[in-house]
């Protein structure tokens, strides 16, 4: 259970800074906005995670520890690197300073990449059910908000670091893959 909060925590760091982006810009996420980044983020996890089961019975249970944890010790290194080579997309796309939805499909769909690759992940090594998706899901949501509100009230008061944020959330991953070894 707390490596899966671990988990979900870890890949929804880049929705807290997206919803920083967003409330720097003075842009809106709308409740239905929410609830399709919600959706997306848990089918997609979810989706990866039944894929990763079914890909783990091709190998030894050894092996397929061995593949799931390199895979997120792996999304942790591209976590940090890409930390350092960070453009942050602008998903309002009409510049309405809401995200509608259209826009937030694309938003989801950006921000549960990570979480379904650690879904994949997950699957491979046996972290199974709907533990880590609702986890994950409910935290690119809560940390999409968070970082749009915080930021929306205070841009420029509060100087956060998202480059500090990603290696975190890049170490985590590796340390997670590290005790699955």
């Amino acid at each position: 259970m707390i490596s899966c909060i671990l988990l979900a925590i870890s890949v929804s760091i880049d929705a807290l800074t997206l919803g920083i982006t967003y409330g720097i810009k003075h842009s809106r996420i709308t409740k239905i906005s929410n609830l399709i980044v919600f959706s997306i983020a848990f089918v997609s996890t979810s989706f990866a995670i039944f894929l990763g089961k079914h890909i783990s019975r091709l190998f030894s249970p050894s092996l397929a520890t061995f593949i799931g944890s390199a895979l997120l010790i792996l999304l942790g290194i591209y976590s940090i690197y890409k930390s350092f080579n960070k453009n942050t997309e602008d998903y309002d796309l009409d510049h309405s300073n809401s995200i509608d939805k259209n826009e937030a499909i694309l938003l989801a769909l950006a921000v549960s990449t990570d979480a379904s690759c650690v879904g994949l992940s997950c699957g491979i090594i046996g972290i199974t059910g709907f533990v880590y998706p609702l986890f994950a899901a409910l935290f690119h949501t809560i940390f999409i908000n968070c970082g749009n509100i915080i930021a929306y009230s205070a841009s420029k008061r509060i100087k956060l670091s998202d480059k500090c944020l990603a290696i975190f959330s890049g170490f985590v991953l590796i340390l997670i893959g590290l005790i699955r070894l």
